[in-house]
């Protein structure tokens, strides 16, 4: 079981000069590391051998991590990744799965 954080800080209303509370948002799913695409780590500018591709599936259906959120992937030091690249599965719309790219 992994999970992928997303932290969305609050929104600033001018109106009153006041903020909204910050979120955290938490997707989980399991995920195996895979190999990455070198064509896609090219074209995105990133490095194949530092910055591990991930197969994720996500534990509810349609959930899936975006650019930014962040992942402790303990394959690897168990150090805190970020992702850089998400290429969703969705055969109906929906997503069921992706390959994600994450990177520190």
């Amino acid at each position: 079981m992994i999970s992928f954080t997303r932290a969305v800080p609050g929104v600033h209303d001018p109106a009153t000069d006041t903020w909204t509370a910050p979120s955290v948002t938490t997707i989980t799913g399991s995920a195996i590391q895979v190999r990455g695409d070198p064509r896609r780590y090219a074209a995105l500018g990133l490095v194949l051998t530092t910055m591990p591709t991930l197969f994720f599936a996500p534990t509810t259906y349609g959930q899936c991590p975006e650019p930014g959120d962040s992942v402790l992937w303990p394959l690897v030091n168990g150090k805190t990744y970020t992702v850089k690249d998400v290429d969703p599965i969705a055969p109906d719309g929906v997503v069921i799965a992706a390959r994600i790219v994450v990177g520190v």
